[in-house]
């Protein structure tokens, strides 16, 4: 909590904050208080309608091409980086990637009160942050889910220490989770641009491709939402179809692989699973 105090003040009048009796935290200056739930602040409340995640196992070998596509980004780049920097983990959860930050000095944010959140707050409605304090955020399969994409790079780029970083990993050629909570898909043209609007400049840009994972998704889409509604011999018929699609699917994908990293403006597909990204705030 010491460690968190540091960084935070009141965004009425700038000062810090003190804990204080009765579970809150209370501004030095004007006296505003935060609630705490389970001794982690709560800035901003809590949405009615968030579903909360269950914990999950994740590592560098668990989860879909993808997921493991993200924690090889991240623990290369934790690898180039002093390990005493700062790191903002946006949209935390139940601590997805946790095991890559141990032993990180980490603050971990979400919109929701998880057991392994620091601080409860949406940065696009508020900022308790002092400015320039942070050498690092990650957004990890977070940016999606944001409504106000514009009113959040705005405020990390508050946050963000002067040639400080970003890591963005958001997908683009996948289905819709974590309804209702899922808003945006962006193209890396957007990516590019939006970060340059607040000062954040593209230091890597890569692509995620994964021709096997749209097959896999065909087959499901075909398998619940339509086989399931056929009847008599069209089903029949459907069923061995799909029997065979799957046969070739698993054929092909020792030969294929299970995805690749590549440049967006060198890839000849322009449907990526989603990219990777690390901006860097101008000094």
């Amino acid at each position: 909590m010491e460690k968190l105090l540091e960084l935070l003040v009141c965004e009425g009048c700038g000062r810090s904050y003190q804990q204080s009796q009765g579970g809150v935290l209370r501004c030095s200056q004007c006296g505003k208080a935060v609630p705490m739930q389970e001794n982690i602040p709560i800035f901003t409340d809590i949405p009615d309608d968030i579903h909360p995640s269950d914990k999950e196992t994740r590592g560098p070998d668990i989860g879909t091409p993808w997921r493991q596509a993200n924690w090889q980004f991240l623990t290369d780049w934790l690898e180039s980086q002093n390990p005493d920097i700062l790191i903002l983990d946006i949209g935390a959860g139940r601590g997805d990637f946790a095991e890559a930050l141990t032993g990180r000095n980490c603050i971990a944010l979400d919109i929701y009160p998880y057991p392994e959140v620091d601080i409860v707050c949406d940065l696009t409605k508020a900022n308790p942050f002092r400015p320039a304090s942070v050498d690092a955020a990650l957004m990890l399969n977070v940016l999606e889910h944001i409504y106000d994409t514009h009113a959040m790079l705005e405020t990390l780029a508050k946050i963000l220490k002067p040639g400080g970083r970003l890591l963005l990993a958001i997908p683009f050629m996948v289905k819709m989770h974590q309804p209702p909570l899922d808003f945006v898909r962006y193209t890396h043209f957007a990516l590019q641009q939006i970060g340059q609007e607040y000062g954040l400049e593209i230091e890597q840009l890569e692509g995620f491709y994964d021709p096997m994972f749209f097959l896999g998704e065909g087959i499901r889409n075909i398998q619940w939402p339509i086989l399931r509604k056929m009847r008599g011999w069209r089903q029949h018929i459907g069923r061995l179809l799909l029997a065979g699609i799957r046969f070739f699917a698993y054929l092909m994908q020792p030969v294929i692989g299970s995805g690749h990293i590549k440049s967006p403006i060198e890839a000849i597909s322009l449907a990526p699973t989603g990219y990777q990204v690390v901006y860097r705030k101008k000094v």
